[in-house]
């Protein structure tokens, strides 16, 4: 006999805090370990850009992980970083975000790949997240992906020498090669 359980946002919510990240898809429990420090250098890097960026020109806000995003009882992702723009501001709530970010970012990490390539985009695209970014810290790659007809294509793919642009941020001009800068 199989016994199935489905988790539910209010399950997650009651699993201790440790350092573990705990995110479910489709009722499925998914737990990673605290990211590397690397990972959180490229995302602290990114994230301190785009907050600057977005504050100076009135945009929205940028939030860093943890931070639950709750496209539906039973899935809750906590990307890396997250962008709202000014007019989708509603859907910033007191302990979540409750519907599909502008934008998410993922920075990959060696234990957590498949859920940062596989799982976590087709989520976000089923969502309706409109611009995804996924960072490969090995690669020293961005890779920039926007949303057609329910599915991710690759708009753009950024090596270190590169600038990273994005009509979501007008007028910004981020050199790559500044979010591994200690």
């Amino acid at each position: 006999m199989r016994i199935s359980t489905k988790f539910t946002y209010e399950d997650l919510q009651a699993i201790p805090l440790d350092r573990n990240r705990y995110e479910i898809v489709e009722g499925e429990l998914f737990v990673t370990p605290a990211p590397i420090p690397l990972h959180q250098r490229i995302a602290g890097n990114l994230y301190a850009e785009l907050r600057q960026h977005v504050r100076t020109h009135r945009l929205g806000e940028v939030l860093m992980a943890p931070v639950d995003v709750v496209f539906a009882d039973s899935t809750v992702l906590e990307p890396d970083i997250v962008y709202v723009s000014r007019s989708r501001q509603h859907i910033i709530g007191v302990k979540n975000l409750s519907g599909p970010p502008d934008l998410v970012v993922e920075v990959l990490s060696p234990s957590s790949q498949r859920l940062d390539r596989e799982v976590k985009p087709k989520q976000y695209a089923l969502h309706g997240v409109p611009e995804f970014w996924r960072i490969d810290p090995d690669e020293k790659t961005v890779e920039v992906f926007r949303l057609q007809e329910g599915a991710y294509e690759l708009d753009t793919s950024l090596g270190f020498g590169d600038e990273l642009t994005s009509p979501l941020f007008p007028g910004l001009s981020l050199p790559v090669s500044t979010l591994w800068e200690n």
